[in-house]
């Protein structure tokens, strides 16, 4: 019993529930006790600070909410009383304003500080309507709220089981990279034995542990400036895993028994897999040291000289001439990733070698992740919150419904941060939302009648408040996200607040609570399904076209000239378009269709790996001899593909099949096969060293696999039902 209690207590979800409710609770209480005016926006700035779990995220939040907050209590106040007696352009300039922030909140460098200016100006907008010479006093009150709401958290996330940014990182890169010592373990043998399927997955899904990793990297910086002085050296190492990554996610090609690399080499690979699965394993200890790191290296280099010397003795074996060539190939792409392992391995030894002493400030933070501008899916949630903020004011103003301050607000909160909830189904079901929600709302308005009399009391009041956001911090940290119903719970804890048990709570009052809400829910689900509507086979559909984009990028500028973000999103893209695909079950879409659609995903995914890789890094390899007619072959050749891509880009977007004709794209494989095959005759004839041929072989490889597999994704793409889902609008 008292282990199962402890077990309870050292949970994090509910460590974290624990926090999110004595922050509550403290807020409202301080609150009281200084007899501010509105209590409800200290404890919707706990809500909103403490979804960041980690004490360099707070404090960066809490900047950020600070200035987001006075400019849109600036604005809010200036728009009201100047412009209320003009409606229309009132209107314009609060949509503008909600619309931008809101925009730049899904995708900007300071996301809080935009998504508090747009908050804080609707809330002193929907509250100074009525009276707007007054509309200052709304500005001021929100800016004091805001601020204790941010004290608070502060306190309370530094105190209370305080989590660290730069403290995980370490832990958890560490952990990563004991996971890839086991992924190479059950993925090096491939060649020879057939290799883990289950190994190759769990590498190609690091991407999304490299984001995560890099976001406490990002938190990390703001907790400390000893962590700061080291972010580019951190950095560099997460881009090596990356790599490492995905260099094992490759390994799979298997070599029959009885192959000729089979027979003479098996020796020298395995013992080259050892040091290799050593040197990731020392890099997963925190005792690693700059002489271990040094034994590892020469081990790995000792295992590379074996190898070059066992394929120099070897060539005056005629048999090496008349291996097949898929066993070229196969063996090709092992040794080009074993040796993108042993560069990546090599990298994060230079980095950790050189970390800089304290008080080092040369050091520059690198490049952002993510897009400097909001695309396109974010541009529109900008523009629908616009038009619910707007509608909910201009219903406010003309029917003037009950509950009007926490309709306009909650039309804003239901249609803008819907798009942030996790799982990826977007507007889907928007209005089966509604009449749910109103059946919860119908209740708890009951509840709250019956409990009128009690709600007078503070220790009800904070046990009230304590619980509802214990569930809350404990869901949002379990579920890693705030789902649509927790956006409606936030907003119903907020409200029973802002009742102000203190006082007798009228009938009308808890009417208005439940009207303000239900009118928000019913705006901001019409805006959400009537312009624009953000469904699971759109969001996937978005996510196929923008990996397609970002491939033919990678062929036409090389990858090593995208910005980091590009890059990123080309990593992480598969990995949401198959949370989408999990949503796509009949009757939404036909029998067999998701099956269908993760293998289409899968190969996509593997063409897009294959030219990461190759693209920009076999020309400069060629022998002069052959350096125009490589490069001719490799031009035509990524044009071809460029092609394809762009055929699944448009047949992606109409709902169609790719139109184009595969004959060409065959006639290139096999005329590459061929000139591939000659060129490492060549190079052997003319005693270029072993690993030269290899990275040669293995590079064209790549080409190749990327060829042969869009041929697949055709195939494939004539086999899928966009037609039958894709355009479909049901509610």
């Amino acid at each position: 019993m008292r282990a199962a209690i402890r077990a309870v207590f050292l949970d994090p979800a509910f460590r974290y529930g624990i926090k999110f409710g004595v922050a509550g609770v403290l807020a409202v209480f301080i609150a009281l006790f200084l007899r501010l005016q509105e209590p409800t926006w200290a404890l919707f700035t706990i809500f909103v600070l403490m979804i960041a779990q980690y004490v360099g995220a707070i404090a960066e939040k809490s900047i950020f909410r600070i200035i987001g907050t006075v400019i849109g209590a600036f604005l809010g106040y200036l728009i009201t009383a100047s412009f209320e007696q003009q409606p229309v352009l009132f209107l314009v300039l609060v949509g503008i304003i909600v619309g931008f922030c809101t925009a730049m909140f899904g995708q900007s460098r300071y996301p809080y500080a935009f998504l508090l200016c747009g908050m804080t100006t609707v809330v002193v907008t929907s509250n100074g309507l009525g009276n707007p010479d007054q509309s200052w006093q709304y500005a001021c009150w929100r800016i004091e709220e805001v601020t204790l709401g941010i004290l608070v958290a502060i306190l309370v996330q530094s105190v209370l089981w305080p989590r660290y940014a730069r403290v995980e990182f370490l832990k958890n890169v560490r952990l990563a990279f004991a996971d890839l010592q086991k992924c190479f373990h059950a993925s090096s043998q491939a060649v020879f034995t057939g290799g883990s399927l289950e190994a190759s997955r769990r590498a190609e899904d690091f991407p999304a542990r490299i984001s995560a990793l890099r976001g406490l990297l990002d938190f990390g910086a703001r907790e400390s400036q000893y962590f700061r002085d080291r972010l580019k050296t951190y950095f560099g190492i997460t881009s090596s895993l990356a790599s490492m990554a995905s260099a094992i996610a490759t390994l799979s090609k298997f070599l029959p028994d009885g192959s000729f690399y089979h027979l003479h080499l098996r020796p020298e690979c395995e013992a080259l897999h050892r040091s290799l699965e050593e040197a990731i394993g020392d890099l997963a200890v925190e005792e690693s040291s700059a002489a271990s790191r040094a034994k590892h290296r020469d081990a790995i280099k000792e295992g590379f000289r074996v190898l070059e010397e066992k394929l120099v003795a070897l060539r005056g074996d005629p048999a090496l001439f008349t291996v097949p060539t898929d066993a070229i190939i196969a063996f090709g792409l092992h040794l080009l990733a074993l040796d993108e392992i042993r560069q990546q391995i090599e990298s994060s030894h230079e980095l950790l070698d050189s970390l800089p002493e304290m008080g080092d400030f040369s050091r520059r933070e690198p490049q952002p992740f993510v897009s400097p501008f909001p695309p396109p899916f974010w541009i529109r949630s900008g523009i629908k919150s616009a038009i619910a903020v707007v509608a909910a004011l201009v219903l406010d103003n003309w029917l003037q419904p009950p509950g009007a301050a926490m309709f306009v607000l909650g039309a804003w909160v239901f249609t803008s941060l819907n798009a942030t909830s996790p799982g990826g189904r977007g507007d889907w079901r928007a209005f089966h939302y509604v009449v749910f929600s109103t059946a919860l709302l119908i209740v708890v308005s009951l509840i709250l009648l019956a409990i009128r009399p009690l709600l007078s009391s503070y220790a009800v009041m904070n046990t009230l408040i304590f619980t509802w956001l214990f569930a809350w911090g404990y869901l949002s940290f379990s579920i890693r996200g705030v789902t649509i119903p927790m956006q409606l719970a936030m907003l119903m804890i907020v409200g029973i607040l802002g009742l102000n048990g203190q006082e007798p709570i009228s009938f009308q009052a808890i009417v208005e609570f439940f009207f303000g809400l239900a009118f928000a829910l019913l705006v901001a689900a019409l805006v959400q399904r009537l312009i624009w509507p953000s469904l699971p086979q759109w969001e996937l559909r978005d996510r196929f076209v923008e990996f397609l984009r970002l491939c033919r990028c990678v062929l036409a500028e090389g990858p090593q000239s995208l910005p980091l973000w590009q890059k990123t999103r080309i990593a992480l893209i598969p990995g949401e378009a198959a949370v989408r695909i999990g949503l796509l079950t009949p009757p939404l879409c036909p029998p067999g269709e998701p099956d269908r659609l993760r293998e289409y995903l899968t190969i996509l995914r593997r063409v897009g790996a294959q030219l990461v890789v190759a693209v920009g890094r076999l020309e400069p390899l060629l022998p002069k001899e052959h350096a125009q007619n490589g490069h001719q072959r490799i031009v035509q050749f990524e044009s071809e593909i460029a092609k394809h891509l762009a055929a699944h880009e448009t047949g992606m977007t109409e709902a169609e099949p790719p139109v184009l004709d595969p004959a060409e794209l065959t006639r290139i494989l096999a005329t590459w096969k061929e000139w591939m095959t000659e060129m490492r005759v060549w190079m052997l004839h003319h005693q270029y060293a072993g690993l030269d041929v290899v990275r040669v072989v293995g590079l064209s490889g790549r080409y190749e696999e990327a060829g042969r597999d869009l041929l697949l994704a055709n195939d494939q793409a004539r086999s899928l039902r966009l037609r039958d889902y894709m355009g479909d609008y049901v509610l």
